[in-house]
């Protein structure tokens, strides 16, 4: 059983506020935010204040002999949030271990050493992503075939244990692809021993020493690294091979917390490409890729004729920055070690860069990026988007790559799509509504292996005229240029829509008489039960139900059930307010497809988390008049151009116009709803009929319904079959 917040302060005998504060910090366990409010266990202990001194001689033992970590210390261990967290502890799969609320050094160092191991069952099916490790080949990286079949081989002998070995096998490479750009003779592969035998004075020498960590000579063993050594890399020009070996042998996990995801070759060619079409002057322009990892985009700017003496970098990684210098000296025979260590620097963008401005930032900025508690009230006391609860690091970036911009200075960064309409990131797009104009944006898709994250190359210039008239979009195989001004008044930037698909957006938004169902209806999530195996069966037994999943829901109408669950909302992950589930009527939508659709359901019927609910509370408007509307081809344009996305959340559905018309109109459209829901025939001429009723409602012409069909051709309708 579980109890409001109210009841909690009265039981706690402590204020609402309070008991708010201790579940935020998840202090009170088994504590759960449903729909928006919290839900405590009637069991849960009073949490002993940590604000007053423990009298109490035993907690005052355990507090002076072990380390306390709490909730916080914790999910930063194991790079998990804090709602997951706590839905462990209410699941039993975790239990604070000191005074039922804070957590011991030793049993923290369990749960890792459990979730690394390969033999782990202890949330495995659970852990966040981030926590992931292990090496991986990414072939997209670089086009030369021999180069990407020698890192898969380094890959399948295993032989490479530790960082070190890494650094010796990336030396003897480097040293290798050196001997080849200038044209010197070698007979063997393993030519690393030999290198540092010379102690020679030259500029190359002292990028290899810095690579090796300084190491003595003495202390590089390389016996048992023979296997990979005798291993011929074949040097490419513009060609980031060494790149190639450090991303795919690092550690996955160690590459995410940073939020490094490095850019494929043609990736760097296009947004480079963009640039150019541009600026024609880019050859005289200073450039700087403020998180240039092992240089990519600067290799990618020599091949179009741009200078060493242009380009300028910086990252965080040092291995990644001896790399780049190392890339940059193999592609300019001629540049001095001064130059390298005063053009590509060892730096945290975050909070120092480079004392000049730049003509041109580039580059790909770190995604998810995980801050210390120091850089983040850093991040705060410095940064207008280091507002949010939560930081991203992609947003703070592009706010500082902004201030190393000169006026008139050009910016072009690959990016997240969702940096565009996500709620989260309001603040970086006021930022450059007010003070950039956008000249590019291409729309990538899903371009970074293994991550389901559409992206896209925001190109933006330093200036005073804030417009969007002249910015090339490219989606698909699709492109055109944007003749009109645009007001972007609900702070989203649809860019991925022409001028004559702006101007229907503008109709469908401007219609009179307009309601939303934002503050105007209950959104619940359908159920994740934490152990499908336990709760979840392909047939009914003996208190089982019907469950649908998203695949179940079709538009206007739901497949019979193929699954059954115990419903035994206590024990699950994530369970919505049981009255939405069992409420009289309300609506169900997938909350993955590319069109939205939606069901009418009166049974009651639970769903899991693919398939999610609405219940319009409308005054004046029937919910199967809302159905047909959020059914409609009108809806279907509106979500796509406006959110380009394939996840139907909240906030998109609150955002679609709905018509507030007379119960007649109501009446006609329902009686059309009620016919295709019943009907045994083919439907698609009754949907037709209807969708065009619609149309209708939104003061559309002929031409502009013309542009949405176009839009939404191809795209499955999943209307409901006979």
């Amino acid at each position: 059983m579980y109890i409001s917040v109210n009841e909690a302060a009265a039981k706690f005998n402590i204020s609402k506020r309070r008991v708010q504060t201790l579940c935020e910090q998840g202090r009170i366990a088994g504590a759960n935010i449903v729909d928006g409010a919290w839900l405590i266990p009637d069991t849960a202990p009073k949490p002993f204040d940590r604000r007053r001194k423990v009298s109490n001689e035993n907690q005052m033992s355990i507090l002076n002999t072990q380390t306390i970590l709490t909730i916080d210390d914790f999910c930063k261990a194991l790079s998990i949030s804090k709602a997951t967290a706590k839905n462990w502890i209410r699941l039993n799969r975790i239990t604070p271990d000191i005074n039922g609320e804070f957590f011991s050094e030793a049993y923290v160092s369990e749960i890792v050493a459990d979730i690394k191991s390969e033999n782990s069952t202890k949330l495995k099916s659970r852990r966040n992503k981030k926590s992931a490790s292990g090496r991986v080949l990414y072939k997209d990286y670089v086009r030369t075939c021999e180069n990407q079949l020698l890192v898969e081989e380094l890959l399948e002998t295993g032989i490479i244990q530790d960082q070190r070995d890494l650094l010796i096998v990336l030396a003897n490479f480097a040293v290798q692809l050196f001997y080849q750009s200038r044209g010197i003779p070698y007979s063997d592969n393993n030519v690393l021993l030999d290198f540092l035998l010379r102690n020679d004075t030259n500029d190359f020498y002292a990028l290899i020493f810095d690579l090796l960590g300084n190491q003595k000579l003495s202390h590089i063993s390389i016996d048992r690294l023979q296997p990979i050594l005798s291993k011929g890399m074949k040097f490419v020009k513009g060609e980031d091979s060494l790149g190639l070996i450090y991303i795919s042998l690092r550690d996955i996990g160690n590459r995410k917390s940073s939020g490094a995801y490095y850019t494929p070759e043609k990736i760097v060619n296009t947004l480079i490409d963009n640039l150019y079409d541009i600026d024609s002057q880019m050859l005289h322009k200073s450039i700087c890729d403020p998180c240039c990892g092992t240089g990519n985009f600067l290799l990618g700017l020599a091949m179009k004729g741009v200078r060493y003496t242009c380009l300028y970098g910086q990252d965080i990684d040092p291995t990644s920055i001896y790399l780049a210098r190392i890339n940059i000296a193999l592609m300019f025979p001629e540049i001095c070690v001064l130059d390298l260590y005063s053009h590509f620097v060892i730096g945290n963008t975050y909070f120092e860069s480079f004392a000049q401005d730049f003509d041109i930032i580039l580059g790909n900025p770190p995604w998810g990026g995980e801050f210390s508690d120091e850089d983040a009230l850093k991040c705060r006391s410095r940064f207008k988007t280091a507002g949010n609860k939560n930081l991203e690091s992609y947003d703070i970036f592009l706010e500082k790559a902004l201030s190393m911009l000169h006026a008139g200075g050009i910016l072009a960064f690959v990016l997240p799509e969702a940096v565009l309409s996500v709620a989260a990131h309001d603040a970086i797009r006021k930022i450059l509504l007010n003070s950039c104009s956008f000249r590019f944006v291409s729309y990538l898709g899903n371009v970074f292996r293994g991550v389901q994250c559409p992206a896209i190359i925001l190109g933006i210039s330093l200036d005073s005229s804030k417009t969007v008239m002249g910015c090339k979009v490219v989606r698909d195989k699709d492109s055109f240029v944007i003749t009109h001004e645009r007001d972007f008044i609900d702070g989203t930037l649809s860019f991925n829509v022409s001028d004559e698909e702006d101007d229907c957006l503008r109709t469908i938004s401007s219609i009179p008489n307009v309601i939303y169902l934002k503050g105007n209806a209950k959104f619940a999530l359908g159920i994740v039960t934490g152990n499908n195996k336990d709760y979840i069966s392909s047939k009914k037994g003996d208190g089982y139900e019907a469950v649908l999943r998203g695949s179940d829901i079709q538009r206007f109408g739901i497949k019979k059930a193929e699954n059954y669950i115990r419903f035994i909302p206590e024990s699950f992950q994530q369970v919505a307010p049981i009255e939405i589930y069992r409420a009289k009527e309300k609506l169900l939508y997938r909350f993955i497809c590319e069109v939205p659709v939606f069901a009418y359901d009166d049974a009651q019927t639970l769903s899991l988390n693919s398939c999610n609910i609405v219940v319009p509370e409308i005054v004046g408007l029937e919910m199967k008049y809302i159905l047909a509307i959020l059914n409609s081809s009108v809806a279907a344009y509106f979500i796509s151009k406006k959110f380009n996305s394939v996840k139907l959340l909240r906030s998109h559905i609150e955002q679609i116009p709905i018509p507030a018309v007379i119960p007649s109109i109501q009446n006609a459209i329902i009686k059309k709803v009620d016919h295709i829901m019943n009907s045994s025939e083919d439907i698609s001429g009754l949907y037709m009929e209807l969708d065009n009723e619609i149309m209708g409602l939104y003061n559309l012409s002929s031409s502009q319904v013309k542009t949405i069909r176009t839009a939404l051709t191809g795209k499955r309708s999943f209307l409901r079959v006979k």
